[in-house]
């Protein structure tokens, strides 16, 4: 038995050192939660407590304390960091935690010389029980958005863990009775043995749903931010493809509920319903407003003409779909993180869309003269709902059609332009098209700006730099140019503003040093290792230092330029993480 003892000890001290070691990778929710070293802490007491134990078969003085005073308080660490997963939670300082933890093991150690074996049993036992019905206590506690299966196993665990204790003071009391003089843990018969052992390595459970638990918050965490770093790209995407549309930001608002109408009506139908989960038609509909995002490339004076294309002008206009699947498909590889698993990305289905909406399903449309059922099903509905959208619009080169005329004109394309299916689905949603125009109708006077914008185009978006100074000051992402030698802001945009709460003109009397705490100085000079090694850096994470002195989390990557005089100067792109951390 006294092999076993040691064995066992051992072993799961070194088990629980492994996982010790793990506990630091968890980075973003480091920063998200101020008492996250309580994890840590559990699992290093929890290490101290096995050495203790597997010390104390060689030599029982003080390592014998060492190891019961760091199980109690490694099972009240796990408490406390329980706690910290509702932060309405009061919880107590690091600092004070250690005291108490060596007030107790002197108390414990006094214990040990002067108290008998059988108390300090029971002792540790009520205290043990009392923590683990706690920590059962507090996941029942936890609020519902902290709710999942994993935390449902932790409660499990915990129940557990309190029953082998309850046993464990059953079978101390009956062996007290048969008159057993015990004095160590190494004198325990076997099933006294087994029982402590099983109530230690049942740990071992509690800290295994815990540490699924942080990585199910780390999964949906990433998967929070993929969703909102997708929400950035197409807004930043849709910005790109307003800048250079010749239609009205109404014409996007409707065409994207059109897109959800007809992709909704076809699964109700039972037409393409593989294809059209609940995820997929809301990706159809955010990609929908990227459809003519390849009128970047059309110049000036065909896009923003005042009355009829000429042939060749047409000709020109028409490249606009290849363009618009060429720029997203270049956006899809430089985003990519080397993945191509996912097919159902709202990017692939933007391209679908850019590419193949004036496609028609006779194969007389362009830019591939694709046919049927080779037209992607995302294209098909855009180009649907395009149409009709043109056709109840007022545009330079025609009056705006009736609602009537604009159905009979579709009907009468069933089957040669449109999927015939698509156009059924049309037909049962006509009505919440008719109330969809008029509910998001063209404002005179948008129409009117739309119309002038061939007059004032060259002012307004003929020089690429301009083009590029729109989208920097409406990107939905922080981004500022910093001085390569001093750190000294040249540029800021509106977002990293709102960020920091500063106004433009007292950010750029800032330094990157001024709003940088210090603690990350290290990490400061790794980056600008990397940055000069590399021409770029990131995703790093750290924080930022508002005007009131309040810090936020943020993701901050970068890259060198140089300009006119050779300068270098530092591009970076910083996406605030404070909305994630909320959620």
């Amino acid at each position: 038995m006294d092999l076993f003892n040691k064995a066992f000890y051992l072993s799961f001290a070194l088990i629980v050192l492994v996982i010790y070691l793990g506990s630091f990778s968890h980075k973003e929710i480091q920063l998200q939660n101020k008492n996250y070293h309580y994890w840590p802490i559990a699992l290093l007491l929890m290490v101290a407590a096995n050495l203790g134990f597997f010390f104390a078969g060689i030599e029982p003085a003080f390592f014998l304390s060492v190891g019961n005073t760091s199980l109690a308080f490694s099972a009240l660490a796990i408490v406390l960091f329980i706690r910290s997963w509702d932060s309405s939670n009061s919880s107590i300082s690091k600092n004070t935690f250690w005291v108490v933890y060596l007030l107790s093991l002197l108390a414990y150690e006094f214990l040990r010389v002067y108290a008998s074996f059988n108390a300090r049993v029971y002792l540790m036992t009520g205290l043990l029980g009392v923590l683990s019905l706690v920590g059962l206590v507090e996941t029942f506690l936890l609020p519902k958005r902290e709710m999942s299966a994993q935390v449902m196993v932790l409660k499990g665990t915990f129940f557990a863990h309190l029953l082998l204790v309850t046993v464990r003071a059953f079978n101390l009391t009956y062996s007290i009775s048969s008159g057993s003089l015990v004095t160590t843990i190494y004198q325990e018969g076997t099933i006294t043995g087994m029982l402590r052992a099983l109530a230690v390595a049942s740990n071992l459970l509690i800290y295994l749903a815990i540490g699924n638990i942080l990585l199910e918050k780390v999964w949906r965490k990433e998967e929070k931010k993929s969703a909102s770093t997708e929400r950035k790209m197409l807004a930043s995407l849709n910005s790109l493809a307003m800048a250079r549309d010749n239609e009205t930001g109404a014409h996007i608002v409707r065409t994207k509920a059109y897109v959800r109408r007809l992709a909704w009506r076809l699964r109700d139908q039972g037409s393409y319903v593989d294809q059209l989960s609940d995820r997929t038609i809301e990706q159809i509909s955010d990609a929908a407003p990227l459809h003519d995002i390849g009128k970047v490339g059309i110049p000036d004076h065909i896009l923003y003409k005042q009355g009829a294309l000429t042939k060749d002008e047409w000709g020109v206009m028409k490249t606009h779909a290849f363009i618009g699947e060429s720029v997203l498909t270049s956006t899809k590889v430089q985003l990519s993180d080397g993945n191509d698993d996912d097919d159902d990305d709202v990017i692939d289905l933007a391209i679908q869309i850019a590419g193949g909406h004036h496609e028609q399903w006779s194969g007389g449309g362009y830019p591939r003269g694709l046919k049927g059922l080779a037209i992607p099903l995302a294209a098909r509905i855009m180009a649907l709902a395009d149409t009709y959208d043109a056709l109840i619009s007022e545009r330079v080169y025609k009056e705006e059609w009736t609602h009537d005329q604009a159905v009979s004109e579709i009907l009468s394309k069933k089957g040669i332009h449109f999927d015939p299916l698509v156009v059924e689905a049309f037909m049962q949603e006509q009505d919440h098209f008719k109330e969809i125009a008029q509910r998001h109708k063209d404002e005179a006077l948008e129409g009117k700006v739309f119309r002038d914008l061939g007059q004032t185009v060259e002012q307004k978006l003929r020089r690429t730099e301009e083009k590029f100074e729109f989208l920097f000051k409406h990107s939905p992402i922080g981004m500022a140019m910093v001085d390569h030698t001093s750190g000294d802001f040249l540029e800021v945009n509106d977002a990293l503003l709102a960020y920091t709460q500063y106004t433009k003109a007292e950010f750029l009397k800032l330094s990157f040093w001024d709003i940088t705490p210090p603690e990350y100085a290290n990490q400061e000079a790794e980056q600008i290792a990397q940055l000069n090694s590399t021409g770029s850096f990131g995703p790093n994470y750290k924080e930022y230092i508002r005007k009131d002195g309040s810090r936020f989390p943020i993701s901050i990557r970068g890259f060198i330029l140089a300009d006119a005089d050779g300068r270098k100067l530092v591009w970076g792109v910083i996406e605030d993480l404070s909305s994630i951390k909320q959620v």
